[in-house]
């Protein structure tokens, strides 16, 4: 069956300077996204028609992707998005914990008051599109606000590592937000934003060990979450 790709918000590439970093940044964010559910596959040759480059860029930056583990490479050179695992899913959450709960402390030392209002609008924003069911805006908003306080910790270092495990998650973006009709309405519907709200709370009241706190319960929450999605989907 010829891989689907159309959907994914793919576009073609008209810069012909440094097109393998065009393809790269383009997989590259539809995996964060979660546009692709996991073991999806897709050839060189389909995605080379899509985005109306050669193979080599889209060999390339397959290349890369795999060397960041976002995907694996076939014998047959076919790419394919990792499977589910919930062993994976463990690792990548402590890891997360452990750096993104770092990097929220070392950031709100450099957050104001202007910062707050930015942070509140977007969780703000995040609610509105819970209630209105639109689980891609949820999910951009969700990205937002977790970005907006790491880019504050001014760590290139830092980002960089926090950008790859949100990479490694798309897999498990896409099982959430394949269930998140469904989820919004159940009592969970109000949670989604529970610990963005606390965090802004914290910031508000100058707790900095609240507000790391707060980051860090927002990635265990939505682990517990994914864990259960995960099991559901193994047995299914």
């Amino acid at each position: 069956m010829a891989p689907k790709t159309a959907s994914k918000g793919l576009q073609p590439i008209l810069e012909r300077q440094t097109v393998q970093d065009q393809v790269y940044a383009q997989l590259r964010e539809a995996l964060i996204a979660g546009a692709f559910e996991a073991k999806e596959a897709f050839t060189i040759a389909g995605l080379a028609d899509r985005f109306h480059v050669s193979h080599m860029p889209v060999r390339e930056a397959l290349r890369r992707l795999a060397a960041e583990s976002a995907l694996r490479i076939a014998p047959s050179g076919t790419a394919y998005v990792p499977d589910l695992s919930a062993e994976e899913l463990d690792d990548i959450t402590r890891a997360r914990v452990i750096i993104e709960g770092a990097t929220a402390a070392i950031a709100f030392d450099h957050l104001d008051a202007a910062d707050l209002a930015e942070l509140s609008a977007i969780v703000a924003r995040h609610h509105a599109s819970g209630l209105a069911g639109d689980t891609p805006a949820m999910t951009a908003a969700n990205r937002e606000f977790h970005f907006y306080v790491y880019r504050a910790a001014q760590s290139p270092v830092l980002m960089s590592q926090i950008e790859n495990l949100w990479l490694r998650s798309g897999p498990y973006v896409r099982i959430l937000s394949d269930r998140m009709e469904q989820l919004l309405k159940t009592a969970l519907r109000d949670s989604f934003t529970a610990h963005h709200d606390a965090a802004c709370a914290a910031l508000a009241a100058g707790d900095a060990v609240a507000f790391r706190a707060a980051v860090e319960t927002d990635i265990q929450a939505s682990h517990l979450l994914l864990r259960k999605l995960v099991a559901e989907a193994g047995a299914a």
